[in-house]
């Protein structure tokens, strides 16, 4: 085997799957180039990997909380909406669960 070879890394992340279906859903062709898949994942996780450590530098040592990417993304307006807009839904479904299974044990 190839270490040198991504494809075969199983440790190697991958969202080209996720990315084409992205793609398709924002107006593309539902089979795009497979070079322009793989540009935009390069991005992508070029941007995780950039925010990961700028917010693993910030806070505590070692560790990345929720607030640290909030503060690294504050002045991206879109961004910290959006973040925040899924917080508040993972909180709502996390409660709506709890009450769900409360309910399940009390009947």
């Amino acid at each position: 085997m190839d270490d040198d070879n991504d494809a075969e890394d199983p440790k190697k992340l991958s969202l080209s799957r996720e990315i084409k279906f992205m793609m398709y859903g924002f107006g593309d062709d539902p089979c795009p180039y497979t070079q322009s898949v793989a540009l935009i994942e390069d991005i992508v996780l070029n941007y995780i990997n950039e925010i990961s450590l700028s917010a693993l530098n910030m806070g505590k040592k070692g560790k990345i909380t929720v607030e640290d990417i909030l503060h690294l993304i504050r002045h991206d307006l879109k961004k910290f909406g959006r973040a925040k807009e899924l917080l508040i839904s993972n909180d709502e479904i996390k409660k709506a669960r709890k009450g769900f299974e409360e309910d399940k044990y009390h009947i």
